[in-house]
């Protein structure tokens, strides 16, 4: 009896643990400017890994809008992945149409960049612990890799 408490108590112990282990955390947060002006209503979406040509919505770990001043924050984690993907890559990507014609919003594809939060800054756990700070970006200015793109995929609800 001892013998099978003692292995149901390993047993236990491995499936906890590995479910801790196999969870990672991140978080970043930046303000973003149009020329001088703070960037309002930027959709900023944290990634697990880089997405490709068109958004893998499974794989967003957190979405936002820069708020009045510009503002963002996102946090996420990869609780609820499979454990085959618990691996972080972390990507965010932003939505604008800084300095796009007012009057023609409706048939301009939104501008896309990518920025890379570095490895650093990813921890073992559901909270991240260290907040990457992208400090103040200006996305007036053409990024490397920048992109158009019409229609963003939407996340369905869960």
């Amino acid at each position: 009896m001892k013998l099978l408490l003692l292995i149901l108590f390993c047993l236990l112990a491995v499936v906890v643990s590995a479910s801790i282990v196999g969870k990672k955390a991140v978080g970043a947060k930046g303000t973003l400017l149009c020329g001088n002006t703070p960037a309002q209503n930027v959709r900023v979406r944290l990634f697990r890994v880089k997405p490709g040509k068109k958004d893998d919505v499974a794989q967003i770990l957190d979405e936002k809008y820069t708020g009045p001043q510009g503002m963002f924050q996102v946090e996420g984690n990869t609780n609820g992945f499979p454990l085959n993907e618990t691996d972080l890559q972390p990507v965010i990507s932003f939505y604008h149409h800084c300095d796009d014609d007012p009057k023609k919003l409706e048939k301009t594809a939104f501008r896309r960049f990518n920025y890379n939060v570095p490895a650093t800054f990813v921890n073992q756990g559901e909270k991240a612990k260290k907040t990457y700070d992208l400090g103040s970006l200006n996305i007036q200015l053409e990024f490397p890799n920048e992109k158009r793109e019409k229609q963003i995929v939407e996340k369905t609800a869960a």
